[in-house]
């Protein structure tokens, strides 16, 4: 084989070997690209996930909770010390005990006690991470609650009030 047709050889496959290198090298960049944009898109989704299975369960508890003690004048809202609490009443028969609902220290908390018990916010037991959870009676039958998670989202619940009177 002559010396030039060898060097040509040697050169084609040389741009052969490099082209293969450059179509491999594109491949991988290409790939890792993809894998790096679809985790930014899955952690995007989860985080928005979260924080809507968040407001979710603590609409939830209060909607389930006040349906459950949900009887004629239970259910009411009070202030003591700067705190605004959600107040339900349960009656067994000559006693009256309290399911107090509120927000203090960045965490919603149940306290629950004789309806006679002193309010003591630090004893009630935590629920969920909250900013702030507000309720207002808007008519005597339809309560609103309105919460702010952690991430600065705020929602609001209206809760019909069903209640009848209490058979004695």
């Amino acid at each position: 084989m002559s010396k030039q047709k060898q060097g040509n050889a040697m050169t084609s496959h040389a741009v052969g070997g490099l082209f293969i290198f450059c179509l491999i090298a594109l491949f991988a960049v290409l790939a890792v690209t993809l894998t790096l944009t679809g985790m930014r898109a899955y952690q995007s989704v989860s985080e928005a996930s979260v924080g809507n299975s968040e407001a979710q369960i603590v609409l939830s508890y209060l909607l389930n909770k006040t349906h459950a003690l949900d009887t004629s004048d239970a259910v009411s809202i009070h202030e003591e010390g700067g705190i605004q609490y959600l107040c339900l009443d349960e009656y067994w028969g000559a006693d009256v005990y309290q399911t107090r609902i509120y927000a203090i220290e960045g965490e919603m908390r149940e306290y629950y006690c004789d309806a006679w018990d002193e309010f003591k916010p630090e004893l009630g037991d935590p629920l969920a991470d909250v900013q702030q959870l507000t309720f207002t009676m808007e008519s005597p039958r339809l309560l609103k609650a309105s919460v702010v998670l952690p991430d600065g989202s705020e929602e609001e619940l209206h809760i019909a009030l069903r209640s009848q009177e209490v058979p004695q």
